[in-house]
């Protein structure tokens, strides 16, 4: 993260374990900087990494992502996925695109997650982006 946000977010993960919100980890990811080779890659199909810094342009774009600033974090990509039209990312997440039936790590307006980020003044980029949160400021 930005250091500049690093302790307000560190604050609403803080505010996410106390509400029991799950957030699914994997072991060997954490705090691993991304290789240049995974920023082009084509997705993998069940990925549900939190990610906050990536050094990338935004999708679809040449312009830096705010993820290449420090100043959004994806969570649980699995559980929210990005869609536009037809395209689901991470592919194999087609189910969770449906926010109809709310499970477990699932972002859905007014729940811990989006009331937590929004008390620091970012952003919840849903329905499209539903695994992204942005700081105002980019």
């Amino acid at each position: 993260m930005n250091s500049s946000v690093a302790d307000a977010v560190a604050g609403v993960f803080g505010k996410l374990f106390a509400a029991k919100f799950p957030i699914e980890a994997v072991d060997d990811q954490r705090g691993r900087v991304t290789a240049p080779a995974e920023l082009t890659a084509p997705p993998t199909g069940d990925g549900n990494n939190t990610t906050a810094f990536v050094c990338r342009p935004a999708r679809g774009q040449t312009n830096w992502s705010a993820h290449a600033y420090g100043l959004a974090i994806d969570v649980d990509p699995f559980c929210n996925p990005y869609t536009k039209g037809d395209l689901v990312l991470p592919e194999l997440a087609s189910a969770y695109v449906d926010r109809a039936n709310p499970r477990p790590g699932m972002i859905t307006a007014g729940d811990p997650a989006v009331a937590a980020f929004t008390a620091i003044g970012w952003t919840w980029t849903s329905p499209k982006d539903r695994m992204r949160f942005s700081s105002n400021d980019h």
